[in-house]
């Protein structure tokens, strides 16, 4: 929706955000969970160093770069009244990214992705 937003029609475009808000994205997370939790493939957690060896690398962490796209189709679709209100509520989004650069990382970056509920992930890449 973000690169190609001609495919889309504005009100299925809108249900579709509406729905990766609500199911994929954790508030106060930091990213987007790759699959439905209520799939049951869905294994939230990744754990290279367990018997399954990092298996499920795309099956539900969730993972921080598809965040920057899901706000620019939030941004194209939705019809905000003012730009305060479009301001108010993409900073909703990064503010777990703004706390976790300041406060939690010591290289002040970002990681790769989270496991289940924006919980460390300590195999994926830190920074």
């Amino acid at each position: 929706m973000a690169v190609a937003p001609e495919l889309f029609t504005p009100q299925r475009a809108r249900v579709c955000i509406k729905i990766v808000e609500k199911v994929l994205m954790t508030k106060g997370a930091m990213g987007i969970k790759t699959l439905d939790p209520s799939c049951k493939q869905y294994r939230g957690d990744y754990i290279n160093s367990d018997e399954t060896h990092g298996h499920n690398y795309h099956q539900g962490p969730e993972w921080l770069w598809p965040v920057g796209y899901f706000l620019i189709a939030k941004l194209k679709f939705n019809s905000y009244d003012r730009r305060e209100e479009a301001a108010k509520e993409m900073l909703s989004h990064l503010v777990p990214h703004q706390l976790h650069i300041l406060h939690k990382d010591p290289w002040h970056s970002l990681p790769e992705l989270t496991n289940s509920e924006g919980k460390k992930c300590n195999d994926s890449c830190p920074a």
